[in-house]
């Protein structure tokens, strides 16, 4: 009998890192990505909010590996309300086995920047809760990165300055 090759990649996973984005600003997305196929593969990977596009990464993958990759989200300038985050890779060229190139998972809410706590409004009760996580960082014990509200990998001035520059905004 022979063995057939083949040209085969998969996402595994998706999880947007944030559950709450300001409309505009960018967010970090982990996806993981496997080769099933025999070959070395580099393919793109797509990120969507419901069916807009708001990110592309692209991967090189060796036979029979996988990886996650962290890839940040272009400006998230949708509506309000929630939206449903999909990958989607490749697919190769040569590839028949399509079927699990997408994934679907985690819900984020775009919102008004500065809404730490989700109530479609920005006011004391969101500073309070930017100025109580000032200082922190991914390594961070009480790290929140839906309050990293420019998504840079610390709650700073910066981030408390938002929300004011959006206190008493509401969607």
């Amino acid at each position: 009998y022979a063995l057939i090759s083949q040209h085969d990649i998969a996402v595994t996973n998706v999880q947007p890192l944030k559950t709450v984005v300001g409309q505009g600003y960018t967010m970090n997305i982990n996806v993981t990505v496997a080769n099933q196929g025999d070959f070395t593969e580099t393919f793109d990977v797509k990120i969507y909010a419901n069916e807009t596009q708001i990110a592309t990464a692209q991967c090189t993958l060796t036979s029979g590996t996988s990886k996650t990759v962290t890839i940040v989200s272009n400006p998230v300038n949708v509506q309000y309300g929630y939206y449903i985050i999909r990958a989607e890779a490749g697919p190769v060229t040569g590839e028949t086995d399509t079927a699990d190139n997408t994934f679907v998972d985690g819900r984020v809410k775009v919102g008004v920047p500065g809404d730490a706590n989700n109530d479609r409004k920005v006011d004391m009760t969101d500073v309070g809760i930017i100025l109580r996580a000032f200082g922190t960082t991914p390594a961070s014990p009480n790290w929140n990165p839906n309050y990293d509200i420019n998504n840079d990998n610390k709650v700073d001035m910066s981030d408390v300055g938002i929300a004011l520059r959006n206190f008493g905004k509401t969607e």
